[in-house]
């Protein structure tokens, strides 16, 4: 039996050497001569051994012990770890009401100063519905739904609230459920969306949006698809 073993270990001892040190293939041999490399003038064998002598760190360990039984890395391989920015930490809603970040302050609430913004929202306006004389205006509808009216000049028409109609001012700032504008008389105002009806002038025509079907944020709107809402008579 200790025969057969020992034969069995030098088996594969000639096997694994004779993988490591075997000779190039006579096709790889051509194409190196064609590519004007030279043969080497010593076996490969010796030229294996020498090589990781220069390359492996010695130590106690035989470099044909370690040849035979254990992967040799010659390079060591880092993959490069991308750093990973800080997430900046954004204020919540409750904390920009604390802080009054959309807090219009006393000096920016005079109506001539959102002049100018009216007039940048009717070019804009225009354009989004390209308004003439003969104007389809019931193609123009869908678009109001979701367009933005920061600088419109808004008029109440009806509201279950009196003291609301005939208010018109430049819209300022647009929550979920109000309207905030400023009015001629340079006096911030609230309205309320629900059960109210606003009334605008665009290109000599006058249209129509009722609240309920705006009580969203206008970035909620810009990309919702609408339904049909009844809507209650004032």
């Amino acid at each position: 039996m200790a025969d057969e073993q020992d034969e069995r270990d030098v088996n594969s001892s000639r096997v694994v050497e004779g993988s490591l040190y075997s000779d190039l293939h006579g096709s790889v041999r051509y194409s190196l001569g064609q590519m004007g490399l030279q043969p080497l003038q010593h076996s490969a064998k010796r030229f294996v051994t020498s090589f990781l002598n220069n390359v492996v760190k010695k130590n106690s360990e035989d470099v044909e012990q370690r040849l035979r039984h254990k992967p040799v890395i010659l390079e060591g391989f880092q993959t490069a770890q991308r750093s990973k920015k800080p997430k900046k930490k954004e204020m919540s809603a409750r904390e920009k009401r604390i802080h009054g970040i959309y807090n219009i302050s006393p000096k920016g609430q005079r109506y001539e100063m959102y002049v100018p913004l009216h007039k940048l929202w009717e070019g804009y306006m225009q354009s989004m519905l390209n308004l003439h004389p003969k104007s389809n205006l019931k193609a123009a509808y869908p678009k109001l739904l979701r367009a933005d009216y920061h600088g419109c000049i808004l008029n109440i028409s009806r509201s279950k609230c009196p003291s609301y109609v005939g208010t018109s001012g430049i819209l300022l700032q647009e929550t979920k459920n109000a309207f905030k504008i400023i009015t001629k008389d340079n006096k911030l105002k609230m309205i309320p969306k629900a059960n109210s009806v606003f009334t605008f002038e665009l290109g000599g025509f006058e249209f129509t949006i009722h609240g309920n079907h705006f009580r969203y944020r206008s970035c909620e709107r810009s990309a919702r698809k609408f339904k049909r809402k009844p809507t209650t008579d004032l």
